[in-house]
C-alpha cells in the first residue's frame, strides 16, 4: 500500500531552510568572534611587545645616562691630571732659570756700577742702582740683552744723583765734614728687563753638547 504524506511539503522546506539559516548565522557569528579574538590577541601581543621595547629603551637610556656621567667625571679627572702635569712641567722647566739669571746678571754688571735693589714682577726684572755715567748704564743694557735668559731691556728712569749737590753733613766727632766719595756724583737709574723662561732648543742642544 502506498504512503501518502499528508504534511504540506512547503512547510517542511521552510523549516529546513530556517535551520540552515540559523546554522549559517551561528557559524558566521562564531567565525566573526574567532576573527575578532584573533585580531585582539594579535594587537594586544604587539602592544605588549611595544611596551617591553619601550621599557628596555628607557632602561638603556638610564644606563647610558649613568655612563655619560661617569665619562664626564673621568674627563674632568683627566683635565685635572693634565693641568697638574702641565704645572709640574712648567715648574721643572723654570727650575734652572733663577740660577742662570743670577749667573748672567753677575756677568752683565760692568765696572763703575752697582745695584742697590732688585725686584721681580712676573717675568719683569726691575734693577735699581748707581752708575758712574749713562754710558755705563748703556753697557749694562747691552750685556743684559746679550744673555739668552734676559731680553728687551730698557731704561725706565735715569737722573743725576741729587746728593752730589748737597752739602756734606758734619760728623758727630769734632767739626769735620764727611769726605766726598766718587759715588756721590753717580747717576741713579732704573732698568727693566724681561725674563726669558727657556732658552731656544738650538741653544739648549749646543749647551748640552758642550757639557758632554
Amino acid at each position: 500500500m502506498a504512503r501518502i504524506n499528508l504534511l504540506p511539503w512547503r512547510q517542511e522546506e521552510r523549516e529546513r531552510r530556517n535551520k540552515e539559516f540559523i546554522t549559517l548565522v551561528a557559524a558566521v557569528t562564531l567565525l566573526a568572534l574567532l576573527a575578532a579574538f584573533a585580531t585582539w590577541s594579535y594587537f594586544n601581543n604587539e602592544l605588549e611587545e611595544q611596551r617591553d621595547a619601550n621599557a628596555l629603551i628607557t632602561q638603556e637610556n638610564t644606563r647610558l645616562d649613568t655612563i655619560l656621567v661617569e665619562i664626564d667625571s673621568l674627563e674632568q679627572r683627566r683635565d685635572d691630571i693634565v693641568s697638574r702635569m702641565q704645572v709640574i712641567q712648567d715648574l721643572q722647566g723654570r727650575r734652572p732659570v733663577p740660577v742662570h739669571l743670577w749667573d748672567d746678571l753677575a756677568k752683565a754688571v760692568p765696572a763703575a756700577l752697582y745695584l742697590n735693589n732688585l725686584k721681580r714682577e712676573d717675568n719683569t726684572l726691575i734693577l735699581t742702582g748707581l752708575a758712574d755715567n749713562p754710558n755705563v748704564v748703556s753697557s749694562l743694557i747691552r750685556n743684559l740683552d746679550a744673555s739668552k735668559w734676559m731680553g728687551g731691556s730698557a731704561v725706565r728712569n735715569i737722573q743725576q744723583n741729587i746728593r752730589a749737590y748737597e752739602a756734606a753733613p758734619e760728623l758727630n766727632t769734632g767739626n769735620k765734614s764727611r769726605p766726598t766719595y766718587p759715588e756721590d756724583s753717580y747717576v741713579q737709574f732704573v732698568i727693566t728687563t724681561q725674563v726669558q723662561s727657556q732658552a731656544t732648543d738650538a741653544d739648549e742642544s749646543a749647551e748640552t753638547g758642550g757639557d758632554l
